[in-house]
């Protein structure tokens, strides 16, 4: 922040502020305020996080704030502080969006094996952390959070989360270094601050990295993600399109904190085998490996892509195998070698019976990877027959013969 950034308090507002009467959460200004008195305060209030309540004609701060202390800290300072959603790019994450980013269709974070790791890289107030630890309470949890305040939130919400009070740029080149990765990611990124109005995508690349083979990603982004045309949006919409897909939120998605900027959900699976398309179908030979019950998440695919299960319902041992991702979503599929691949079944959403058999278009190729739910959207099967006829070709006794 450069010094054109600070503003001093005036005396006015000084007075105002000391004045406020505070009831837990709740602060009331005195009623004798200008228009012109009243609109720096309002800003101020609005900066450490607090929303105008009509019905209880008060300002209402967020759960775990203290707002004494947050009022004294600003007139110990003297200046007016910046608002976190320019100054930090920071947005909160209401807690129904939390819990949708968190659930089918967007990540697979309720199937991850207990003691699995999810990253939170611009963890806030903690909602998205809480909402990870709702849908898979088994998980743990590394929050990064720069903001000393927010990350005290985020530690508040028990031993399975890990806090890190950093930038996500400084904790991310440590755990590069060490080797640290991730069976997920969630995340809400600063999508603009003053000294980075396109930091959406340098988070989004570095998060990326972070992730195990397999690990699926999402991460909300502007809306302008799916259509500007400069360099940046451009290679990040490329980049979010060829491991998933970009889908729209509601414009009212963030009217809960205050905003109605558009914004869209990229979700994204790392590859396990980059040696070829990953959405291209295979059947991986080795040993099967006993289960209990199968498991369908990365870690599942790339360690033991060949399980062994006893149905019960069936009473006989079934062969699963890891077949690839869905071309469109990137959504992980999977197979019996029996044939039996019914989504009512155990594989639900995981099953690989939705996928294009280029046999069934009279042509030739690998059989292309499309899940239920992309499947039986017109749209988004449209959208996946495109990369899969580039990959098929006429039978040979149907291509013309070269000229001699």
């Amino acid at each position: 922040m450069t010094t054109a950034n600070l503003v001093p308090l005036d005396e006015s507002t000084r007075v105002a502020l000391n004045d406020a009467v505070i009831a837990g959460a709740h602060l009331r200004l005195p009623d004798l305020l200008t228009p012109a008195q009243y609109a720096p305060v309002g800003q101020i209030l609005a900066a450490l996080g607090a929303t105008w309540n009509p019905h209880q004609r008060a300002f209402v701060f967020p759960a775990h704030a203290d707002p004494t202390t947050l009022i004294a800290a600003v007139l110990a300072a003297g200046i007016m502080p910046i608002h976190p959603r320019r100054g930090e790019g920071y947005v909160r994450t209401p807690d129904d969006l939390a819990d949708e980013l968190c659930d089918y269709p967007h990540t697979d974070l309720r199937w991850l094996p207990a003691g699995s790791r999810v990253l939170e890289p611009s963890a806030g107030d903690g909602s998205l952390v809480a909402a990870i630890l709702r849908a898979n309470p088994h998980v743990q949890v590394t929050a990064v959070e720069p903001n000393p305040a927010r990350a005290r939130l985020c530690a508040a919400l028990g031993p399975a989360v890990d806090v890190h009070t950093s930038t996500f740029e400084t904790y991310a080149a440590h755990a590069l270094t060490v080797g640290i990765r991730f069976d997920a990611v969630i995340a809400n990124p600063p999508f603009a601050t003053t000294d980075d109005p396109k930091l959406w995508a340098e988070h989004l690349r570095i998060a990326w990295h972070l992730l195990h083979p397999g690990a699926r990603m999402v991460c909300v982004v502007p809306a302008s993600a799916a259509s500007r045309a400069d360099t940046v949006y451009a290679d990040a919409r490329a980049f979010i399109t060829h491991h998933g897909t970009l889908a729209p939120l509601p414009p009212d998605a963030f009217a809960e904190s205050g905003t109605m900027f558009g914004a869209r959900v990229a979700r994204l699976t790392r590859p396990i085998d980059t040696r070829r398309p990953d959405f291209e179908l295979r059947v991986p030979d080795p040993a099967p490996v006993r289960v209990d019950e199968p498991q369908f998440t990365g870690a599942g695919a790339r360690e033991i892509p060949v399980q062994l299960w006893w149905d019960s319902w069936r009473r006989r041992d079934r062969v699963l195998r890891y077949r690839g991702r869905c071309v469109v979503c990137g959504w992980l599929l999977w197979g019996f070698d029996d044939g039996e691949n019914d989504p009512r079944g155990i594989l639900g959403d995981f099953t690989a019976g939705f996928s294009l058999d280029p046999q069934d278009f009279g042509l030739t190729g690998p059989q292309i990877g499309l899940c239920s739910r992309c499947g039986n959207d017109g749209d988004l099967y449209r959208s996946g027959m495109l990369p899969a006829q580039a990959q098929w070709q006429m039978p040979a006794a149907h291509q013309p013969l070269a000229r001699a």
